[in-house]
């Protein structure tokens, strides 16, 4: 049968305008294609179809998570820093574990977030800027605590 258009129009919206949680947007997404008419579209979703509405919320959460760890984006405005990847971070664990995905994610984001603050560092150290300007030691360990749990 495959993904639906509907489902799919849905998961697009989750990963581009999902917001700094997509979660709430992956379950207005849940209820307006599932409730029925006039609220919703009145869909039955299959296994594969909530699967890909939550890969959508994975996705954007990787998306913040890059977001704040981008050197280029520093001084622009949407720019979060350490301490929102750690807020980020957190709240990508606990969607992971709250819909039973943990192991199907397990070390591969983990990995992902590793090489984005890799390649952060490195782009500070080659613009002679030190991380310790952006974030405390604290901060620092947190950030290296909750990216281990992933």
């Amino acid at each position: 049968m495959g993904i639906r258009k509907e489902v799919l129009q849905e998961a697009e919206f989750i990963l581009y305008e999902g917001g700094e949680i997509p979660e709430v947007c992956f379950w207005n997404s849940y209820f307006y294609l599932t409730s029925p008419s006039p609220e919703g579209l009145g869909l039955k979703l299959t296994k594969e179809e909530i699967k890909t509405l939550q890969k959508a919320v994975v996705e954007r959460y990787m998306l913040i998570i890059q977001r704040d760890l981008t050197f280029e984006y520093i001084d622009k405005p949407f720019y979060r820093g350490i301490p929102r990847a750690i807020v980020n971070v957190q709240r990508l664990k606990n969607f992971l574990k709250n819909t039973g995905l943990e192991a199907e994610y397990k070390g591969l984001l983990r990995r992902k977030v590793k090489r984005l603050f890799k390649k952060f560092k490195d782009d500070l150290k080659k613009n002679n800027k030190d991380i310790s300007e952006l974030a405390s030691k604290e901060e620092l360990k947190k950030f290296r605590k909750e990216v281990e749990g992933l």
